[in-house]
């Protein structure tokens, strides 16, 4: 039975395709167009239906005027900004303190300046550091060139095999370039300003991806049978769709607990292995489990992603841990049921084996039923496992001193992480101390390689000796050691860094232009002074995810926070969920999604590609977009007004 989405011919899993092919006696037909796309196209279809009949057909016709509260507060917003504007300040002590230093100004006593002051700071971070508005120094001819260009390199990221295969670290970091020369061209012939392709490198992120890819690299070739493949070993089962339900179960925890970028950089290559163990035909499906499930749980808590982290530093008005965590309990599990349902309808053929349809896939997951497919399955599953040699079932069982260490610096790390510490300095800090002990086990614990020489017979020679010019015999030197740098550090992907490097520069250049502001502006219309109440919430979060795919999320977070500065905490909700969740909608809607792509490229395997993505991640996205936010809209514990700002006294 075929996928309803791809045939097996369809997939690039090179480890899988022996197997596959003794599993398939005869080629499965290529899907149709409309078979493959056909649900995308009706959920695209059906939003804009939402939204048409909820707006009207001009998309204005059902905005309702603003109440006397709106209006009340959209006064009390412009008399504070006007406020802050008036407002005397010492420069010197601005620069001295640092502009992005924004560190206990929520809380400044009256004798400090209280509300006020912390307005004029928070006025001062948004307006010269986070969002710096160049584009009125744009030509017309200007925007449309950068912005022809940064779309033609979007869409040669989503499809980076079309014409060569260069690959998308290459071409990330080649438009980068080209988008750093075209700049310059625009500044000398007066089409545009000056671009500081330095400053729209966010490092952090950067930063972060070292660290955690150190640690990783660690904490899979310090040991065999380790914390890796104890990791892996617990995400294992016989069955295809427990298989699958374990990784989209971790993976949501996971990415609540810690952050998505974290969880996907480490299990991506954990998933890859569990399918090569398996052998399956088909690994898309559990790639999609930990890359979407990744997206939608880091929605769940403040550190779960970084447009969260920013949401959270960016916003006017204080926001709990645990404030954020009750807003988006109920959309979040509306969204991983909405998800991981139709993960098992999309893919029932390959995690129901000899199913016969949805009933029978939904009498298998509750009911306990086996297809004759499963139970061969699990009898080669078992037969495996009783056919392992006794050394590798001693090596996987216990915890060695090692594992152990291991468990201690992972716990430490998550210690830190919880408690506040900067995540990119705790990352590094535990890549470099699981490779200083690697390097101590290596030379003090590890037995030494033999380097034996043997006949054609088996028999080993004695070692050769080397004589000098006068026939005295030179003596061995001393081995040489193998260090970090020529085995461990080479295994870092850098390419994947680079790629990062190239869309910042991108993204950056492209915000410049003000096109993605403007568009915001166009496409809200009436409801940007209402943006997040009923019917203009679906509307507007509608266009955050178009925004986010188009634009990346934390670049819109910003814009926001600069077009919107007193938005309301409920406010603020709203654009987390659906920023979150837009990440689901294309393959560079979330940098874990390129993180899966490029950690499973590494090792062969290329089904999570942007073609294959697309026709289960759009309908999904906004199923789960729509039902959360309607939720959220339903149910919040974040009020719809600025304490700060007075709104809620009224």
């Amino acid at each position: 039975m075929s996928s309803p989405l791809y045939a097996d011919d369809d997939v690039e899993c090179h480890a899988a395709a022996p197997a596959a092919a003794a599993q398939s006696s005869t080629p499965a037909s290529k899907p149709s167009f409309l078979r493959r796309w056909g649900p995308a196209l009706v959920a695209i279809a059906g939003v804009l239906a939402v939204n048409a009949l909820l707006l009207g057909p001009t998309g204005a016709n059902n905005v309702p005027a603003l109440n006397s509260r709106q209006l009340a507060a959209r006064s009390a917003r412009d008399e504070r900004t006007q406020a802050v504007l008036d407002m005397e300040w010492d420069h010197a002590a601005d620069l001295q303190r640092g502009l992005s230093n924004m560190s206990g100004a929520r809380k400044l006593s009256e004798a400090e300046g209280g509300v006020m002051e912390y307005t004029r700071r928070r006025h001062r971070y948004l307006g010269e550091y986070v969002h710096v508005d160049v584009s009125d120094q744009f030509t017309v001819f200007g925007k449309i060139f950068i912005s022809l260009i940064y779309f033609a390199f979007w869409v040669f990221l989503m499809f980076p095999n079309w014409f060569l295969p260069i690959g998308r670290p290459g071409i990330a970091l080649g438009g980068g370039l080209c988008m750093v020369v075209f700049r310059y061209i625009l500044l000398l012939t007066g089409q545009g300003p000056a671009f500081d392709a330095a400053k729209v490198i966010i490092l952090e992120p950067l930063f972060l991806l070292f660290g955690l890819m150190l640690t990783t690299i660690y904490l899979e070739k310090m040991e065999r049978g380790g914390l890796f493949d104890k990791l892996r070993d617990s995400l294992d089962d016989p069955v295809n769709w427990k298989r699958s339900a374990k990784i989209m179960a971790m993976s949501t925890i996971g990415s609540a607990a810690v952050m998505n970028d974290s969880v996907v950089l480490i299990f991506s290559g954990v998933v890859v292995d569990l399918c090569v163990r398996h052998k399956v035909a088909n690994s898309l499906p559990y790639l999609l489990s930990l890359a979407t499930t990744a997206n939608t749980g880091s929605a769940l808590t403040m550190t779960g992603n970084p447009q969260n982290i920013l949401i959270v530093s960016l916003a006017y008005d204080d926001i709990s841990w645990t404030e954020f965590l009750s807003n988006m309990v109920l959309p979040v599990t509306a969204a991983s049921i909405i998800n991981a349902s139709m993960l098992f309808f999309y893919y029932s053929s390959e995690l129901f084996p000899g199913s016969s349809g949805f009933l029978e896939c939904f009498g298998i997951v509750f009911s306990g039923n086996r297809t004759p497919e499963m139970l061969a399955q699990e009898h080669a599953y078992h037969a495996r496992n009783v056919a392992k040699p006794e050394e590798e079932g001693e090596a996987s069982g216990g915890w060695t001193i090692w594992s152990k260490i291991q468990m201690l610096v992972i716990a430490i790390f998550l210690v830190c992480f919880a408690i506040g510490l900067d995540v990119c300095v705790t990352s590094i800090c535990a890549g470099a101390v699981l490779m200083v002990l690697a390097a101590w086990k290596r030379q003090h614990y590890d037995p030494k390689p033999e380097v034996v020489e043997y006949d054609a017979e088996g028999n080993a020679l004695p070692p050769k000796k080397m004589y000098d010019m006068d026939g005295n015999e030179i003596e061995p030197e001393e081995e040489e050691l193998v260090t970090e740098s020529e085995t461990t550090l080479t295994e870092v992907d850098y390419g994947l860094l680079m790629l990062f490097i190239g869309q910042f520069i991108l993204i950056g250049s492209f915000d410049d232009t003000g096109v993605p502001q403007a568009f915001f502006n166009i496409a809200m219309g009436g409801c940007a002074d209402q943006m997040t109440a009923v019917p203009c919430v679906y509307w507007f979060v509608l266009v955050i995810t178009i925004l986010s795919n188009v634009a990346s999320n934390v670049p819109v977070v910003q814009m926001l926070a600069a077009t919107f500065p007193y938005a309301s905490p409920y406010d603020w909700m709203q654009v987390s969920f659906s920023a979150t969740i837009a990440g689901n909608l294309t393959m560079l809607g979330s940098a874990a999604n390129m993180i899966v792509a490029f950690q499973a490229a590494k090792v062969g395997d290329r089904t999570f590609t942007s073609e294959r993505h697309a026709p289960f991640g759009i309908p999904s996205t906004i199923l789960s977009l729509y039902a959360g936010t309607f939720l959220l809209s339903m149910v919040h514990f974040s009020p719809e007004c600025s304490e700060k700002l007075g709104e809620c006294d009224e």
